[in-house]
């Protein structure tokens, strides 16, 4: 199971990002409202985890190209 975590979006205070650390990696989504609960993220994560992206807290960037 991986460790979520909702936090605010560091530019924007309309957005949050769900981010997913599992396996030493760290996954991402960004959310608008209606804002998920901590419980509601979790199953998105179970659920669609391709919607999350590879994500790199250090910069605040997503990985990679979509």
């Amino acid at each position: 199971m991986a460790h979520i975590e909702i936090v605010q979006h560091p530019t924007s205070v309309n957005h949050k990002i769900v981010k997913a650390i599992s396996r030493g990696r760290v996954y991402a989504v960004t959310t608008a409202e209606p804002f998920p609960s901590l419980e509601e993220a979790q199953q998105w994560w179970r659920e669609d985890r391709k919607a999350f992206r590879p994500f790199d807290e250090t910069t605040g960037r997503y990985l990679g190209g979509r």
